[in-house]
């Protein structure tokens, strides 16, 4: 097994200082090489990744703007939610977009205000850290969530922020933090009416908050909203005749080819595109792999952390339990890494399996089990230079740390995207965020929607709606 560092121990270099390694000071770690395994995938196709963003190029939907559009407005609050991981909140920025698209409201992202008032609770006015081209002047670039997504020109139907003579940022965020606290006792579509500059009467809906619970009550229906109202993908690109073909087709379509549909509407209509200057940096982190990842590799998302003790529990616990083990005896409070490995094995004969790249919030663990694998002599491992947790952002860490560690996210994120096989899980915001951008149509329309080849390390098989 060779364990190809691409800056993996660096550890104990200055975050900072990421930009400067040099690809010729990587080093290749061998180890015991008493193992052997080839594989690799006849899959040659990768997905066509925009250089601005996850899901795809922006492609406006072809809807003319109407100023009444501004009259039912699903205000999207950002900092609610800021504290998260990146994954997390890309997924509930996915489904404030559908939400929006299933209730027939334009939908506005507010992020917090750049001047007066420091209104984030993340100093620089994000929770994704300082851009390195200017440290000291964070005003040029956007807050929030915005400091990363670039978003779409055609989400806001034109519509800005409703009644700003009557209401503030403060208030706007007030409400959304309310319904996220008050969850249980106060309806989250709950709508606040305003008189808006020019007169209109404005029906606001403010929402900041976990959007998982409400795309899949019973009120949202997907599968209902495709076969008794399907105009409401045009809201997210959907030609009339895709509309027509979607409700003509929903009763015979199984729910995860209507989520594929949806998929792969989301990615061509560019509603994750970075920012120019994430681009950039993203761009040049992942130019550093150019020399060493090879063109055609297998990609594991193995994500631990918290979520062992919530999410993936019952499922760790049950795959010890089929070892064997119970919930007190069972080696580790984890899934290994060779079962990950598993997944591929039917590849060996084309020889994929020689290159594998791990995007994991564990890599002191993960380079442990590396080293007790047997059978694995001709693999060589690859992980993300940055070797700090990229999943959470904490919002105590220095700005230009938080800016490196959402540098180093995303560019994870991109190279599971293109790999030829990806192993994940749908417990995980990363796996379902990657299944996502891994959709697309093959032939640029609505019922050709394929997912690039997924392998599910364990939990659930079936994927849900796209965000959730």
């Amino acid at each position: 097994v060779a364990l190809c560092g691409v800056g993996v121990y660096q550890s104990s270099q200055n975050l900072n200082n990421w930009r400067r390694l040099d690809t010729e000071k990587l080093v290749k770690y061998k180890r015991n090489p008493n193992t052997n395994m080839n594989s690799k995938s006849n899959l040659n196709r990768k997905p066509v990744q925009s250089e601005s963003g996850l899901l795809g190029k922006a492609e406006a939907p072809l809807q003319p703007h109407n100023s009444e559009e501004c009259s039912s407005i699903f205000l999207y609050v950002t900092d609610v939610i800021g504290q998260y991981g990146l994954g997390y909140q890309l997924n509930n920025y996915i489904l404030a977009v559908l939400l929006a698209s299933y209730l027939n409201r334009s939908i506005v992202v507010l992020d917090p205000p750049i001047h007066g008032d420091n209104h984030s609770k993340f100093s620089s006015n994000s929770q994704f850290g300082c851009p390195l081209d200017d440290l000291n002047n964070t005003n040029y670039f956007r807050s929030g969530l915005g400091r990363i997504i670039d978003y779409p020109a055609w989400l806001n139907k034109g519509c800005g922020v409703p009644c700003i003579g009557e209401h503030d940022y403060s208030f706007w965020h007030g409400v959304a933090q309310s319904k996220e606290s008050r969850r249980n006792e106060v309806s989250p579509d709950t709508e606040h009416r305003c008189i808006d500059e020019d007169g209109r009467n404005v029906s606001v809906l403010s929402i900041g908050g976990d959007l998982r619970h409400l795309l899949m009550s019973p009120k949202y229906n997907v599968l209902e909203l495709a076969r008794k109202s399907p105009a409401w993908v045009s809201r997210i690109g959907a030609t009339q005749y895709e509309a027509r073909w979607l409700a003509n087709h929903s009763q015979n379509l199984s729910l995860d080819s209507i989520y594929d549909q949806i998929s792969a509407l989301l990615s061509r209509a560019g509603v994750v595109t970075f920012q120019p200057w994430i681009n950039r940096e993203v761009h040049s982190f992942i130019s550093r792999f150019d020399d060493v990842l090879p063109k055609h590799y297998v990609a594991f998302n193995v994500r631990r952390g918290n979520e062992l003790t919530a999410e993936a529990k019952y499922w760790v616990d049950e795959y010890w339990a089929k070892q064997g083990y119970n919930e007190t005896t069972q080696p580790s409070n984890y899934i290994p890494i060779s079962h990950y490995l598993e997944q591929v094995q039917n590849e060996q004969e084309s020889g994929v399996l020689t290159n594998v790249y791990i995007a994991t919030d564990d890599q002191d663990s993960i380079k442990r089990e590396i080293d007790e694998l047997s059978g694995f002599s001709n693999v060589s491992f690859y992980m993300n230079p940055d070797t700090s947790p990229k999943i959470h952002l904490q919002s105590d860490l220095e700005c230009s740390i938080r800016y490196n560690r959402t540098i180093a996210a995303i560019a994870d994120l991109k190279i599971l995207s293109q790999s030829d096989i990806f192993v994940g899980e749908y417990n995980s915001n990363e796996g379902r965020l990657v299944h996502t951008a891994r959709t697309s149509f093959v032939d640029g329309e609505i019922g050709t929607a394929r997912q690039l080849d997924m392998r599910i390390a364990f939990g659930p098989e079936s994927r849900g709606i796209p965000g959730t």
